[in-house]
């Protein structure tokens, strides 16, 4: 059960959003608390995060690159990821293989169309064993990408997984937090990256998980 004395506390210090005299958000934050409450502590069902086991080989710089579908699925509701084009790019780097991730949104209404601006990310380390974590830098998010309230977003997120040979398929889990416009925990969402045919062949639906769990049908 969550302390609702604590998120008190938190909203008190400016770390959630003030609720009093805001219907609005009020509302959301009512929601968010009774969702929070009937998930927290058991999975959500969709499964596949994690590093997994060790690559039996990690690809050389500029195999993997390409275009990619990222998924970012929310343990909140992760049958409505948040989308975007990515085009990943590798890199030898001083500590052995290294990625970089450019990122635009897709609108949540059609999952092929880009909206709001990019952001570049990385480059991130590549560990022998083909495992990674990525701290992303707080990334935003226009709000036509936001399925789940159709808000601006702010995030704050780390992806932990594996980029094993021929890496067309990378998922693994996020943790952290969304920042803006509530202050909601990331931890126990999933992320996967599809490498697509074609720049544009987006897939539909697009997996969300390591188990490779469908998101929902538009």
């Amino acid at each position: 059960m969550i302390n609702r004395k604590f998120l008190g506390v938190l909203a008190a210090l400016g770390l959630v959003p003030a609720i009093t005299g805001c219907p609005a958000t009020e509302t959301e934050f009512g929601n968010f608390i009774e969702r929070y409450e009937s998930i927290n502590g058991s999975s959500s069902g969709t499964g596949g995060g994690g590093g997994g086991q060790a690559c039996a080989e990690v690809p050389a710089a500029g195999e993997a690159d390409g275009d990619f579908l990222f998924a970012l699925s929310a343990k909140l509701n992760p049958k409505k990821p948040v989308l975007f084009d990515t085009d990943l790019t590798t890199a030898d780097g001083q500590n052995g293989l290294q990625f970089s991730l450019l990122l635009q949104p897709l609108d949540a209404k059609d999952r092929k169309t880009a909206v709001g601006a990019s952001s570049m990310v990385g480059p991130f380390d590549v560990a022998a064993d083909g495992s990674f974590t990525a701290v992303f830098p707080p990334l935003s998010v226009d709000g036509a990408a936001n399925g789940l309230t159709g808000s601006d977003l702010v995030a704050e997120a780390t992806i932990s997984g594996n980029m094993c040979k021929p890496a067309d398929f990378i998922c693994g889990d996020i943790t952290g937090w969304v920042t803006s416009p509530s202050m909601l925990p990331l931890d126990g969402s999933t992320f996967t990256m599809e490498k697509l045919s074609a720049p544009g062949a987006f897939p539909e639906p697009p997996k969300i998980n390591c188990a490779k769990d469908e998101a929902a049908a538009l």
